[in-house]
């Protein structure tokens, strides 16, 4: 059983991830729907809507797992979302296409095609499907909120520390050659 708390923390952490995802993606469309082709995986008349239904469905898994209605729901779909974008990332690893945009964060932070970003996806899923443990019966309790406030401010900083350390992996590389 899952600690009601931990619950409430991961939903929390994982609803910031996916709603700043899906809020860059809709700050550049344009650039997301070139990300979403640089792929290479669909048939151009797919990419447009695609770009589109991509944060879509990020922004609603991220509303949906707020609530305890439509948690389990929105944490399923967030976990296939996810599997989706992995296999994308695989694919285009096993054709030896790094040097592009993985487009998760559109314009915000550009980060190349490589094995962190399947781990980064796998530890997603691994969260989203988290939630779909039975929970505790317990109640909440003062002290719980705080803990749920700061854990789901820790995970969402771990995550964009790691991204940022994606992002820069291939420069970081290169000064190691100078």
């Amino acid at each position: 059983m899952l600690d009601p708390a931990i619950q409430d923390l991961l939903a929390i952490a994982l609803a910031a991830i996916f709603a700043g995802s899906a809020a860059a993606k809709f700050a550049d469309p344009d650039l997301f729907e070139g990300a979403v082709a640089n792929y290479r995986l669909l048939p151009g008349w797919l990419e447009k809507p695609v770009a589109w239904a991509v944060p879509l469905c990020e922004t609603a898994c991220a509303a949906g797992i707020l609530f305890a209605a439509t948690r389990a729901a929105a944490a399923a779909a967030m976990a296939m979302l996810l599997g989706v974008f992995t296999g994308a990332i695989a694919i285009n690893l096993a054709r030896g296409r790094r040097a592009i945009d993985c487009g998760c964060f559109g314009p915000a932070l550009r980060q190349e095609l490589g094995g962190s970003l399947l781990v980064r996806n796998l530890a997603l899923v691994a969260a989203a499907l988290a939630l779909e443990l039975p929970v505790g019966a317990r109640g909440l309790e003062p002290v719980d909120f705080v803990t749920i406030g700061c854990g789901a401010a820790m995970l969402i900083m771990l995550y964009l520390s790691a991204n940022y350390a994606i992002a820069n992996a291939p420069r970081t590389r290169a000064l190691g050659t100078l």
